[in-house]
């Protein structure tokens, strides 16, 4: 077996296996289930059009028109791969535009098999690049950032967490897919697009598993591995709605659900810049400011102070939102975490009495 088939046949068993691992996956929405697995199908598909292409580049016996045909299909399906990615994370606006952009990229490539300008087969039966092969890389890179942009702004609904790992699986691609821009032979393309798409995958999975579903800030499990390895200067701030329970039973929990999504809007508008939010209760949250944001207690009087003018706000428009409690403690570095977490909550309790 050649090297060439090696690549090929390990592209397409990690796209199979990806496939079954997606298909078993309770965690992943419908949307990612569908984009993912079908991202990975046609992985699986271009992969073989382009090992049989391969072996038809010099090959006499290939019907060039064949050969034409599968190249066309090959470099129509690139930029569709980036569309999945797109909406398997829920992100996909505008379709329209989508959709003309893929069908026009599309009969771009097949134009080919008449004018030869993206690419042509010579006399030889070996796949030639035209004079605007330009063209298909420039949609080929235009599809990347626009990918790159909506994943960026996917992370910023949980706050920005595992960016590295994004930024990790698009260095993958442009890798390859450089490296096989550069040089036809070089045919590392689809496998380390396909090594992407695994990337992108488990960024995604890590990213779902750290968040609440309700309200989208981080969880509870997230909360208590940051506790673990809090090493540097900081402060911990704890959010606890009051009479909580008095909302549910008199509004229903349908409203109570509604609450503890504009609570955690307003937590996060305050001090998302500043730091990690989570929910890590019913309805208690928390947030750790990042260590380049902490510089004194006057940084969280300050955060807190808005916060605190912004349910105000919040509550001349909406009388029945309830009033939120809020305590922190400073961490220094050496002092437990427990100790910081208690002085916290007896603050909170302390500010929840005076707010009956």
């Amino acid at each position: 077996m050649s090297f060439y088939s090696t690549v090929v046949l390990i592209t397409i068993v990690l796209s199979v296996i990806m496939i079954v691992h997606i298909n078993n996956s309770n965690i992943v929405t419908e949307n990612a289930r569908k984009g993912f697995c079908i991202g990975f199908t046609v992985i699986v598909f271009v992969s073989f059009l382009e090992w049989l292409t391969y072996f038809a580049n010099g090959n006499p016996l290939f019907p060039r028109w064949l050969h034409a045909i599968f190249s066309s299909i090959e470099f129509s399906l690139a930029p569709t791969l980036v569309v999945l990615w797109i909406y398997a994370i829920g992100n996909i606006k505008h379709n329209r535009i989508v959709i003309i952009f893929l069908l026009a990229h599309a009969l771009l490539e097949f134009s080919s098999l008449w004018t030869g300008s993206i690419f042509y087969i010579d006399e030889a039966n070996y796949c030639c690049r035209g004079d605007y092969y330009f063209i298909y890389v420039a949609c080929y890179t235009a599809a990347i950032a626009v990918m790159f942009w909506e994943a960026y702004f996917f992370s910023r609904k949980y706050q920005n967490r595992n960016l590295s790992s994004l930024i990790a699986a698009f260095s993958s691609l442009f890798i390859g897919i450089g490296a096989n821009m550069m040089n036809g032979e070089v045919r590392t393309a689809w496998l380390s697009v396909d090594a992407c798409c695994v990337l992108f995958y488990i960024y995604y999975i890590e990213l779902v598993v750290q968040c609440d579903g309700l309200t989208k800030l981080l969880n509870r499990h997230s909360y208590e591995s940051h506790l673990a390895s809090l090493k540097d200067r900081t402060a911990i701030i704890i959010f606890d709605i009051d009479k909580f329970k008095d909302v549910n039973d008199t509004y229903g929990h349908a409203y109570g659900d509604s609450v503890l999504k504009k609570i955690s809007k307003a937590i996060l508008r305050c001090y998302n810049s500043k730091g990690l939010c989570y929910r890590i209760g019913g309805d208690e949250f928390c947030v750790i400011l990042n260590k380049n944001s902490f510089r004194s207690e006057s940084t969280v009087v300050k955060l807190n102070k808005r916060f605190n003018t912004l349910i105000e706000d919040l509550r001349r428009k909406e009388p029945a939102l309830p009033t939120v409690s809020v305590g922190y403690e400073l961490f220094n570095g050496e002092t437990k975490i427990a100790d910081i977490i208690h002085n916290a909550d007896t603050m909170m309790y302390t500010n929840k009495n005076s707010n009956r």
